[in-house]
């Protein structure tokens, strides 16, 4: 579509270029021969003037300049002034002077404008290129001068445009080929690359990024913020899974609302976030950074899907610059962010020096599993009404760096490795030998699905003593996702044969626990924390804990309230009738020997 218009521009350029000097020296020479008086008169009256302009303007023409001659207006009629070729035999100076029809408004506008013009004839052979040149004394057009190029010299001209035109064509075809080519080395490496570092459900970047970025990436420049979904599990078990990505993309699109665009987002886990937030350059303490995350906890927590309340927690690490590399300015403000989970949630934590004193390795804690360098502790559950414990459930403690850790420090670290078994193992065999040691003791210990399903676990515990297997109880913990429930069932009923209570955790946090209701013949049923800590100030959940309360003894399950944290909590029990409560307000974890001397004693 382009090339006509450019054709035409370039043949109107190339004519100007080839005859600019001819015209040029026929302007200054006619500017040389203006009379002082009127021009017209001069020329018409003034025969040697006449003759003497004529020979002047003569040595102009040529083969391609095959006439000049002057033209003036009488009225609204045209007539010869001059006829420099004297080719026409029937001049005589004021002879009319008929224009072409296309010369009608050339040549007004030439008188009026007081400005060249040009026609290119492509209709004539005759003639190829005419010039109107007005002759201006005092202000006044007084004559135009005409001066006519060949048809030669128009074909000369078109020869060349055609080279031009064939050249600008092949130029042009070569540019559309480089053009794809690059569009498409483009979509290539940027839009399928792009793609494939997309996480497909949340749009924000993916795992992968991180292995391209971290090459590029000047770590001193960001802040790391590690976001999680509180309690996430329990919206996917409660609702399904549809409304728990659901709330994945929209937890994502308000990081992206409210992040800017030199910051990263990426799907770091299920619902785990990893966000490195550029810099502030006159924020030197990371306030700022800081601020971001409190304002990021606030939009979550003040949006609702299908009326769902969500929360998240976040560890900040704004001590990149002494990090080593990514991984490791990760794995700091993955400790925050357990610390946040660990002291409630729905909070935002920093990372210190401090904190990574207390973190543990992977290699640390292989050698501790290995050399059995476990223990337990014991919380009691209490009968509310009698203050006498029921049981006690055995909660894991590794010493390290002087500290005792729970397992919230450690156990995600071997979750799905062939530690975690291991693990599972040395608990047992502890709390084996606690119970032949003290035959006063009723414990229960946490299992996950996957220690059910394990058969050399199993085996561990048919092979205990039946006076031990009476005084341990076996609580399901909803910890996984149950990908082989038929072997799940089949070991727990075996499990219940060989005379072990079993306790059902966190019940009324999902729907999981409806299976193990209906096929599993569980005794005691553990109501949910983060339902129980909602008694004193909740209407909504004290009614759904007298539901659940009720469904309990429907099923003849004996239902314990978990988190029971302060004397609110205790009456409201006490009003919903549950006999069994266990939580800091009765007692904190203690040592066997502790637990022995304060009930036992």
């Amino acid at each position: 579509k382009a090339i006509p218009d450019i054709e035409n521009k370039l043949e109107h350029r190339i004519v100007h270029i080839s005859t600019i000097d001819v015209i040029n020296a026929i302007k200054n020479t006619i500017n040389m021969y203006i009379p002082k008086e009127d021009f017209i008169k001069k020329t018409l009256k003034d025969n040697n003037y006449r003759t003497s302009l004529s020979k002047a303007l003569s040595v102009f023409l040529s083969d391609r300049l095959e006439y000049i001659f002057l033209i003036f207006r009488d009225k609204n009629k045209y007539r010869y002034l001059l006829d420099v070729s004297n080719k026409n035999e029937k001049f005589f100076p004021g002879f009319p002077f008929i224009p072409l029809k296309e010369e009608e408004k050339i040549l007004q506008q030439a008188f009026r404008e007081k400005n060249d013009k040009v026609i290119i004839h492509k209709d004539i052979n005759t003639i190829g290129i005419t010039y109107y040149l007005p002759i201006i004394q005092n202000g006044q057009v007084k004559s135009v001068l005409i001066a006519d190029f060949s048809f030669e010299a128009l074909k000369e001209i078109k020869r060349l445009i055609g080279y031009i035109k064939k050249t600008l064509i092949f130029a042009g075809g070569i540019i559309i080929v480089l053009i794809l080519v690059s569009g498409y080395s483009f979509y290539k490496n940027v839009v399928l690359k792009e793609k494939i570092y997309v996480d497909t459900l949340t749009g924000v970047h993916n795992r992968s990024y991180l292995e391209n970025l971290q090459n590029s990436l000047n770590l001193n420049d960001y802040v790391i913020l590690l976001l999680d979904v509180d309690y996430f599990k329990n919206v996917n078990d409660t609702y399904g899974h549809q409304v728990g990505d659901e709330i994945l993309k929209n937890v994502a699109r308000i990081l992206k609302e409210n992040l800017r665009g030199g910051d990263y987002i990426v799907r770091y886990g299920g619902e785990e976030f990893l966000i490195l937030l550029k810099k502030s350059s006159d924020d030197t303490e990371g306030k700022w950074a800081v601020h971001v995350a409190e304002k990021l906890l606030q939009k979550i927590r003040s949006h609702k899907y299908r009326d769902i309340n969500i929360t998240a927690s976040i560890g900040v690490n704004l001590e990149t610059d002494e990090s080593r590399d990514l991984n490791d300015a990760i794995k700091k403000a993955d400790i925050a962010l357990y610390k946040a989970k660990n002291s409630g949630r729905d909070r935002v934590e920093i990372y210190s020096s401090k904190d990574d004193k207390e973190s543990i390795t992977l290699a640390e804690l292989k050698e501790i599993i290995e050399n059995k360098k476990i223990e337990c502790w014991y919380q009691p559950i209490i009968n509310i009404r009698t203050i006498k414990p029921l049981y006690f459930e055995a909660l894991a403690r590794i010493y390290h760096k002087g500290k005792y850790l729970p397992p919230p420090k450690f156990v995600d670290l071997i979750k799905g490795t062939f530690m975690y078994s291991k693990f599972t193992k040395a608990i047992i065999e502890y709390n084996l030998q606690t119970l032949k040691k003290y035959p006063q003791l009723i414990i229960s210990i946490n299992m996950s699905p996957s220690d059910f399903i394990n058969e050399t676990t199993v085996d561990l515990l048919l092979s205990a003593d039946k006076d031990v297997i009476s005084r341990l109880k076996l609580e399901v913990l909803e910890t996984e996702e149950i990908h082989n429930y038929e072997s799940l069932k089949k070991n727990l009923n075996k499990l219940i044969e060989a005379g072990y209570q079993i306790v059902l955790d966190d019940f009324g946090a999902g729907y999981v626990d409806f299976y193990y209701i209906t096929d599993i013949d569980a005794k005691y049923l553990k109501l949910d924390g983060s339902i129980i800590r909602q008694l004193p100030d909740s209407e909504k959940y004290y009614k759904l804990t007298k539901h659940l309360v009720s469904f309990c003894k429907d099923m003849e399950k004996i239902p314990i309230a978990e988190f029971v944290e302060n004397e609110e909590i205790l009456n409201a029990l006490f009003e919903l009738g549950i006999d069994y409560g266990q939580g800091y307000y009765f007692s904190r974890p203690l040592p066997v020997d502790e637990i022995i001397k304060k009930y036992f004693s």
